[in-house]
């Protein structure tokens, strides 16, 4: 018995090898119309996939009924792999909610989304951050109630949505600029902003205790101030570590920096990683499976920059520690992406071989990711940092058609490792749609058959 490998065969199988073949998935070119990511799927017996990292991108409009997109949110079921994203309806002031759901939805395209309106009392659903409770599969938002200037929350439930008012202050608003991470049991976690009429802001905490032992949130939660000043808490991303401790990225608008703040289990411990132009959209990501290693994106106004800092202990070059007498972290400029637009979105994550992935708006350029060229296999890239060449890799997903693609993002993970962002982009002033650019792996198929 011998193996032969026929002409025609080989061009099929050629033709086949650049597909992306997934199963009950048309098969498109990427960047194209092309139905939503239902998380991982396995390869078929016998076939090789490429590395995520590598793994081409599709983008799809999930929901286009109003001017819906901005303030969005998306996270994964780390059970199911299944994506949810929370945005807010600017048309009539209402958070709402997409789910994947692969057919029968009412969103998206061929319906394989439902979108729903979460909650619509008075102006409600700006700062969104979503998370799915690993417990029992449920999504859980925090949000800002504009209309009444307090914190949110909302629990998915099975049946329907459990409302809460988390923090709810007699002067100024509470609850801009939400950050929603769930500990390894479910418990809720959020980072928030207090403006303050009288100027003293403050950067905020707030999680579950349950009992009634807690001082907000129908005595279920407690909330404490964790830093204050003039403008100090915006920008707020919250990460949890592996002991569910947290870790707080954050902007201090009033000096134009950067802040970090941790908690040790018996107190908040805070570093000024960058002191100058520095710490707008900050997005943290604390990687659990890599020690605890702290990443934050950011952008430098001043100056139009993309900006990364990575805790490294010692030999930084920022992140001073007075008591080490060490500069614990390192911070780079990425890419230069404009002065003129504002919100710039910003979010990072970190992939399945523990690589940061930053997703970003760059002006004319439009939707881009950034990783390190080695994350892709490279030895150089086009951005980022030199030592003799560049090493990071930026790439451009959809081109800045419109006005203002990409100002709002969120970027999420999947159990795979494959990505995927959630935005707005909007053709007109007055008109946007939620959008979602995600990543799927190439199979190639085996290219010799045996003939008997």
């Amino acid at each position: 018995m011998k193996t032969r490998i026929f002409p025609g065969l080989i061009l099929v199988a050629l033709l086949l090898s650049i597909l992306t073949v997934e199963p009950g998935l048309t098969r498109e070119p990427p960047c194209q119309a092309h139905p939503a990511p239902a998380g991982a799927t396995a390869s078929p017996t016998g076939a090789a996939s490429a590395s995520p990292a590598t793994a081409p991108w599709f983008v799809n409009t999930v929901d286009s009924t109003n001017d819906v997109g901005q303030y969005v949110s998306v996270a994964f079921d780390p059970a199911s792999g299944t994506p949810y994203i929370s945005y807010y309806d600017a048309t009539y002031a209402n958070l709402r909610m997409a789910q994947y759901v692969g057919a029968g939805g009412n969103c998206g395209p061929d319906n394989a989304w439902s979108c729903e309106t979460v909650d619509s009392a008075g102006d409600v659903g700006k700062y969104s951050s979503i998370a799915v409770d690993p417990t029992d599969g449920y999504p859980i938002i925090a949000y800002y109630d504009v209309t009444n200037g307090r914190l949110k929350l909302a629990i998915g439930s099975g049946g329907g949505w459990i409302i809460k008012i988390i923090d709810d202050p007699l002067l100024g608003s509470t609850g801009l600029y939400a950050s929603l991470k769930l500990d390894s049991t479910g418990k809720t976690r959020i980072a928030y902003y207090f403006s303050n009429f009288m100027g003293a802001d403050s950067l905020w905490y707030a999680k579950y205790v349950g009992g009634g032992a807690g001082n907000c949130g129908g005595n279920d939660y407690q909330c404490d101030p964790v830093d204050s000043g003039d403008r100090v808490g915006k920008y707020a991303s919250l990460s949890l570590d592996s002991a569910d401790r947290p870790h707080i990225a954050y902007y201090d608008e009033g000096n134009n920096a950067l802040w970090y703040a941790f908690h040790t289990g018996a107190s908040w411990e805070f570093r000024k990683i960058l002191p100058t132009n520095a710490g707008k959209y900050a997005s943290l990501y604390v990687d659990r499976n890599n020690g605890n290693l702290a990443h934050i994106a950011h952008y430098d106004s001043t100056n139009g920059k993309l900006g990364y800092a990575v805790y490294v202990g010692s030999n930084g070059n920022c992140g001073f520690n007075s008591s080490s007498t060490k500069f614990e972290w390192q911070c780079d400029e990425i890419e230069s992406v404009g002065t003129g637009t504002h919100p710039k979105g910003v979010s990072l994550a970190v992939d399945g071989a523990n690589y940061p992935l930053i997703a970003y708006q760059s002006g004319a350029a439009g939707l881009k990711v950034a990783r390190p060229a080695a994350a892709l296999g490279l030895l150089v890239g086009n951005c980022g940092p030199q030592n003799v060449f560049y090493t990071w890799q930026c790439e451009v997903i959809r081109l800045g058609i419109g006005i203002g693609l990409g100002d709002f993002l969120s970027l999420a993970v999947n159990p795979a490792g494959l990505a995927t962002i959630a935005y707005y982009g909007n053709i007109t002033t007055s008109d946007g749609d939620l959008k979602v650019a995600y990543q799927r792996l190439q199979v190639f198929l085996p290219l010799a058959m045996k003939n008997h």
